[in-house]
């Protein structure tokens, strides 16, 4: 949530933060963690559907249970050991 929240102000201020699998930096970690995107920035390695590993960098596109969740074009991507969210496949394939 600390992330819509991030967003909301930026709206507020009018900066924009960067759409689904555009390009992004995090600041801070842990609870001091500023993520610019609505959704989750990803900067961390995670798993390609053909097994292989990327750190995208880059804004997911939201929650996801299976691929049927996400946009064509894009996969379901498991982000941590709870969680899973929509990954544009051009990450896996341009290498991340």
């Amino acid at each position: 949530m600390p992330s819509r929240l991030l967003a909301l102000a930026l709206a507020l201020t009018g900066c924009p933060s960067p759409g689904p699998g555009e390009p992004c930096e995090v600041a801070g970690d842990g609870f001091t963690r500023r993520d610019p995107c609505e959704s989750t920035c990803v900067e961390w390695e995670v798993t390609c559907p053909d097994a292989s590993k990327v750190t995208p960098g880059v804004c997911t596109d939201g929650g996801c249970s299976t691929n049927a969740d996400c946009a064509e074009g894009w996969f379901c991507a498991s982000i941590n050991a709870t969680d899973s969210e929509c990954l544009p496949a051009s990450v896996c394939t341009d290498g991340g």
